[in-house]
């Protein structure tokens, strides 16, 4: 399963970048995130376990999250859940009038003979496609907000 979302958001690099890694303000964005936790902290990022209710089926997963400054991009890799195995990238750009973001969702379930199927039929159009728009459109949101009230 190979999903991309792209936006154009009407902020910087910085204002974008810093609510994307900001995980655990995730559930303040968006009703669908229920709470986060990070279970530690490393000078690249951090591993975090998160719950929410994913087109109303109850979700939680374990996440590594990196954090790749320099690059404006951040890498997730889902390490317990159902999406266990599943590599998320987000690049940021400088746009003329803003940043382009670009999610990118790689996930093959490692379930004998029906794994990919259910990773490319169900999990990911079905639940992963819907929160990752719900979430670049909750950063997007926030990060235009927070750029207005700065000037």
């Amino acid at each position: 399963m190979h999903l991309r979302h792209e936006a154009l958001v009407d902020a910087s690099p910085e204002t974008v970048y810093a609510l994307a890694a900001d995980v655990e303000r995730w559930p303040s964005l968006h009703r669908a995130y229920r709470w986060c936790r990070v279970l530690a902290r490393t000078p690249d990022g951090l591993v975090f376990e998160m719950t929410g209710r994913i087109r109303g089926w109850p979700a939680r997963w374990t996440a590594v999250q990196e954090r790749q400054p320099a690059a404006n991009r951040l890498v997730f890799q889902h390490i317990k859940g159902i999406t266990t195995g599943m590599r998320v990238a987000w690049s940021l750009s400088p746009q003329r009038g803003g940043t382009a973001v670009i999610i990118e969702h790689e996930l093959i379930m490692r379930w004998p003979l029906v794994g990919r199927a259910i990773s490319d039929l169900i999990v990911g159009p079905v639940f992963i496609d819907w929160i990752a728009r719900q979430t670049l459109s909750a950063i997007k949101q926030a990060a235009e907000g927070a750029q207005a009230r700065i000037g």
